[in-house]
């Protein structure tokens, strides 16, 4: 009998075994859909900084200008300062640049630099600025040129505007804005250009964070595979029993899951490609992909497509080899072979590699390339949750034998001892999914999450528009004249200008401060306000004798609506006062204080512990289809034996909650620990994690529930399945 004969009388000998391969197949089509998708926006990830960051100005070729009025503009670079500007509650990157007519810099999107009152923006922002007056935002700018092209822009929804100013405008005590990672005055620019990753630490935080996605997905590509195995392997010893060779038998296993992985990496692959238009809305940081962000190179799509094949195939021919399937014997049930404690070393090593790295950073002393060392620390102790898994299985299954006393306990607990390897396959996918969420819950935590600035009687009103001065100490009559023009904008109900005090806060007049609804003391001319009222604080004010010199801001109240505000905020940058910090409100700082590379971390965190819920949910499933196909005999047996339904059910559930409880708390410690050790040893000990928030403890409680959904899942199918015509051969 030929190989393809023998081939088709094992894969298509009935609907259950072409359940069975479509059940593979469109496990591996998953796999690969998720494989391809995560690369997509891995690699999007990295270009999409690399395209936005030439606005921060840090990472192309450059030089800052203490003084850009008295320094000379050549054709081989320009002068650039960048600012954060709002609206609405939106953060507008704005680069100011000055330049000679005929520069040769070349600006991303744009070529040639904006002449002297032009601008260029983004599309995002050209839609924002033509569906409002000009008095509230395009006034702004100045005259349009033109539209920044799709390469200088992180994400269709990006708001950045190039403006064209003289040299002279640029303020070099200007800051950028209030994020950390703002660059401050102004800077002579020969190249622009931008970077992957903010730095060292944000790089490895991003292939941990791959590499922790992509653990589940090869577990579920493994499950899969494995789906049937005790059918397939019934058929097997069918086949040696008619005089297959063992080496035929491989053969054939080969074929058949290399030809079902092949249709189901084609499947995924395509599927992949079908709902790049989709991922491409999930937001993340400044917002949306670009299709192009996520479009896999084809040369990659067939290497990951050969792979899963390649690897499938082999593991599929090697466990048939290795197996020892005869015509006689093999279809009552083999223990397996006792798990070696060596597979507990990864976890050990891990630990320690982890360990070492993060003491020497605490130490200041960190290890030569202590990105690397913390990659390979997690990657072993990734590797060795799964490793350890049985090792550890089979010790408490054995301490579990041993005192138990009831019929399921006593079954439960030494099936589990003769196959801890597929006892606990059938949940390693949900364990790398609480590893992974720890992991990512704990590593969010590092963010500063602050909450919504307070408002209320006493506190500086959210509607309030802050401009922080910059001018030189002899600037008081131009910051009078600047209150006064803003003033008479619609919608402002007040403008005062404040002083520095020589301590720390503000100085105001008496009246002032009552306008501000502030306390003052009877008789007092001028009033000293804490600096902690400017950021939402309860106001400390004390009496002043005398003003101040210097103006530190200027404070604009206005009547609480959008158009007021902005109207007052483009009222401001238009009255030619110098300013050290774009106006805002303090609900708007707070924003932009949160606006770091941390924080745009923090969100694709989210989605990691997202992706990984939802490959542990396809898992569990994956692995109680394969568990019934797999136990069915077995359980029929004990049917036939007498054995209620109930005690059945009792064993079913043992044997999943086993393997979870065993390494439950341990994934959960690990992922606290590779979290710590991540941001401690990156950062010398800067930065820490603290408790996660609700979320995590949600996310710990739905995984439960999909186990012991899947789980109860099997109870009816257990009843069905374990019939007298299941075990009527016997």
């Amino acid at each position: 009998m030929s190989l393809f004969s023998l081939a088709r009388l094992v894969t298509a000998g009935d609907r259950g075994s072409w359940g069975r391969l479509l059940g593979m197949a469109g496990g591996v089509a998953v796999g690969v859909l998720l494989l391809l998708l995560l690369w997509g926006a891995y690699n999007g990830l990295a270009t999409r900084t690399e395209r936005s960051t030439w606005t921060t100005l840090i990472y192309g070729v450059t030089e800052q200008v203490n003084d850009p009025a008295a320094e000379p503009l050549t054709d081989s670079r320009v002068f650039a300062s960048t600012v954060s500007d709002y609206f609405a509650g939106r953060t507008i990157s704005r680069v100011d640049i000055a330049s000679t007519p005929s520069s040769t810099v070349v600006v991303p999107g744009i070529g040639r630099p904006p002449a002297i009152g032009t601008y260029y923006a983004s599309p995002a922002l050209i839609a924002l600025i033509d569906a409002h007056p000009a008095d509230q935002l395009g006034a702004r700018y100045g005259t349009r040129a033109g539209v920044i092209a799709d390469t200088a822009l992180a994400s269709p929804d990006s708001l950045v505007v190039v403006v064209g100013l003289a040299a002279g405008d640029l303020d070099p005590g200007r800051a950028a804005s209030y994020s950390s990672d703002a660059t401050i005055g102004v800077w002579a620019v020969e190249r622009f250009g931008g970077s992957a990753f903010p730095s060292i630490g944000y790089r490895t935080v991003a292939i941990i964070g791959a590499i922790a996605i992509l653990l589940p997905v090869l577990i579920l590509v493994g499950i899969v595979t494995r789906l049937g195995a005790a059918a397939r392997a019934e058929r097997f010893a069918a086949l040696r029993l008619i005089g297959a060779t063992p080496r035929r038998v491989a053969d054939i296993a080969a074929a058949e899951i290399g030809a079902t992985s092949l249709v189901g990496a084609i499947a995924g692959a395509i599927l992949a490609w079908l709902l790049i238009p989709v991922a491409a809305q999930m937001r993340v940081g400044d917002g949306r992909f670009f299709h192009a962000d996520l479009t896999v190179a084809p040369v990659t799509v067939i290497v990951v497509v050969a792979g899963v094949v390649a690897v499938s195939t082999a593991v599929a021919w090697w466990r048939t080899a290795s197996a020892g399937i005869g015509p006689l014997g093999v279809t009552r049930e083999q223990s397996e072979r006792r798990p070696s404690v060596l597979g507990v070393l990864p976890l050990f090593a891990g630990i320690v590699t982890m360990l070492s790295a993060t003491v020497a950073a605490l130490m200041h002393s960190p290890l030569p390339a202590t990105d690397i060392i913390l990659i390979m620390g997690f990657i072993l102790i990734s590797i060795g949750l799964i490793t350890s898994g049985p090792v550890l299985t089979f010790w408490v299954a054995r301490l579990g034998a041993s005192a138990a006393r009831s019929p399921a306990g006593v079954i439960a607990m030494n099936r589990i001892r003769q196959h801890p390897r597929a006892t606990f396959r059938a949940v390693s996918g949900l364990v790398a999914a609480v590893f992974m969420v720890s992991v990512f819950s704990a590593a969010i935590t590092a963010v500063a999450a602050e909450s919504a600035p307070g408002n209320g009687p006493g506190l500086l009103p959210l509607t309030t528009v802050v401009a922080r001065l910059g001018g030189p100490p002899d600037s008081a009559k131009s910051s009078t004249a600047a209150a006064s023009q803003v003033a008479q904008v619609t919608g402002v109900t007040g403008a005062v200008v404040a002083y520095y005090h020589p301590d720390e806060g503000i100085i105001v007049t008496a009246s002032d401060a009552a306008a501000l609804g502030l306390p003052v003391h009877e008789g007092a001319r001028y009033v000293h306000v804490h600096s902690d009222y400017l950021n939402g604080g309860t106001p400390q004010v004390a009496p002043e004798t005398s003003p101040g010199t210097a103006p530190a801001m200027l404070l604009v109240a206005t009547d609480g609506t959008t158009s007021a505000i902005e109207r007052a905020r483009t009222a401001i940058l238009l009255s030619g006062v110098k300013l050290s910090l774009p106006p805002g409100t303090r609900s708007e700082q707070a924003v932009s204080t949160l606006q770091t590379w941390a924080n745009r971390y923090a969100s694709l965190a989210n989605l990691g512990i997202l992706v990984a819920t939802l490959i542990s949910a396809v898992s569990l499933a994956v692995s109680t289809i394969a568990a019934i196909l797999d136990r069915k005999r077995v359980l029929g047996l004990l049917r036939l034996m007498g054995m209620p339904v109930s005690t059945v059910r009792r064993i079913v559930l043992a044997e999943a909650a086993l393997p979870l409880a065993t390494v439950f708390a341990l994934c959960i410690g690990l992922g606290f620990l590779v979290a710590w050790s991540i941001l401690a040893g990156l950062t010398e000990g800067n930065r820490t994690i603290s408790w996660p928030e609700a979320s995590y403890y949600h996310a710990l409680a739905a995984s439960l529930l999909l186990a012991a959904a899947a789980a109860v899942g099997t109870f009816r199918t257990a009843r069905k399945k374990t019939g007298l015509t299941v075990t009527r051969f016997e």
